[in-house]
Order: structure tokens, then C-alpha cells, then sequence
């Protein structure tokens, strides 16, 4: 199954983190390391959220005792780093949802404010909450915020799980700060970060490819 976006005309070479120009490859490598870190620790996430269920199930299954504290370990720390470090990942490689068939219809120059004006608008919603999170940072250190001893939670002081907002925003906001940036120095005739360059259906290559090797045998 392919994803097909028709009306693509990027340049860029997708990879598994990001995108590679050849405009701005040191900061292709800034935005791309950053997602690829957020991505790399979302993805450890995952996979202890997948590996503690199955390991808390088979012991309440066969052993009728359980992990007591998984369900806040995952709610409270896994669930919180998957989706704000995964939200750095998915914004970079472009794996977020978004229907362009509207865009990609008006003129560059008004595309071109569309972008900036979504660059502007991600920096403002992250900032907000990088300042919610240096507020529920700063609180949980003051008052030494954690698990009350000899609960079933695990001890761990309650700022780790704060600075998870914070540390995840200011990444994603280095990485659309360095968008923004590029897009205002382009001219304004160059979308510069419209970096997908689309896809080819499959049944299309197959076509392609089955029309060059007719002609090619014609001749």
C-alpha cells in the first residue's frame, strides 16, 4: 500500500526521521538528530508500555499477583514521553494527518504564508506549554513532589515526570524555529520546507515499468 500525495513537487529525500535537502544540509542534520532522539525514546516507550502489560497480564493470569506499579508508571511517565516526544518525531518525518488538497491549489506566494503563519502558531502552542511545564517543574522541586514510601508506586521524584513537557517542547521548537527560519530567507517565490516530495502509487511504477520494457523489446 502506497501513500500518494498528487500534488506533490518536493525535492527532498525522505528518511526515517525526517528529510534531506541539498539547501541546508547541517540543519537537515540538526532537525533530523533531534527527531530521530525524540523518536528513539518514544519508541523505548512503546515498547516497555507493550512488554509491562504483557508481563503484569501473565502474572495476574498464572500467578494471581500483579505489578502495582505499572498502570501509574505507564500512565503517568510511558503514555506522557510517547506522545510529546512522539509529537517532535511525527511533525519532522510528516507522519502527522493533514489534507493539503486545498493548499496545494493556491498560489506559492499565499502557500508560502500559510506555512509561516503555521510555524508561528506551532512555536506559540508549544511555548505555552513549555511555560506550563517550567511552572509544573519548578512546583513539583519546591515542594518535593512524589510518590508517598511505601505505596505501590514506584519511587521516583515527581519532577522526572515534569520535566518530560518541558525538555520534549523546547526540542520541537528548536526544530520548527529552524523551519520558520528557512522559509523566511527563501525568496518568496521558493517554498522552501514543502519538503515531501510525494509518492508514486505502486500500480503506477508497475505501469511504468511495464511500458519500458514493451518498448524496450519493440525496438
Amino acid at each position: 500500500m502506497s501513500i500518494v500525495h498528487p500534488f506533490r513537487h518536493g525535492t527532498a529525500q525522505r528518511t526515517m526521521f525526517g528529510y534531506r535537502t541539498e539547501q541546508h544540509p547541517g540543519l537537515d542534520r540538526v532537525q533530523n538528530g533531534i527527531s530521530a532522539v525524540c523518536g528513539v525514546i518514544a519508541g523505548i516507550a512503546i515498547v516497555a508500555i507493550v512488554a509491562l502489560t504483557l508481563v503484569d497480564v501473565v502474572l495476574r493470569t498464572f500467578f494471581s499477583v500483579t505489578l502495582g506499579w505499572a498502570v501509574a508508571f505507564i500512565e503517568m511517565y510511558l503514555l506522557t514521553i510517547v506522545a510529546f516526544f512522539g509529537l517532535v518525531t511525527a511533525y519532522r518525518s510528516g507522519a502527522h494527518v493533514a489534507v493539503t488538497s486545498l493548499f496545494h491549489r493556491l498560489g506559492v506566494r499565499m502557500r508560502k504564508v500559510l506555512l509561516i503563519l503555521a510555524y508561528l502558531v506551532l512555536l506559540i502552542g508549544m511555548g505555552a506549554l513549555l511555560i506550563a511545564g517550567i511552572e509544573g517543574l519548578v512546583f513539583a522541586i519546591a515542594i518535593d513532589e512524589g510518590p508517598i514510601r511505601g505505596s505501590s508506586e514506584l519511587l521516583i521524584p515527581g519532577w522526572f515526570m515534569r520535566a518530560i513537557l518541558p525538555v520534549s517542547m523546547v526540542l520541537g521548537m528548536i526544530v520548527v524555529l529552524i523551519d520558520l527560519i528557512r522559509e523566511l530567507i527563501a525568496p518568496w517565490t521558493v517554498l522552501a520546507t514543502d519538503y515531501d516530495p510525494g509518492d508514486t502509487p505502486e500500480t503506477e511504477v508497475a505501469t511504468s515499468h511495464s511500458g519500458t520494457d514493451i518498448a524496450g523489446g519493440a525496438r
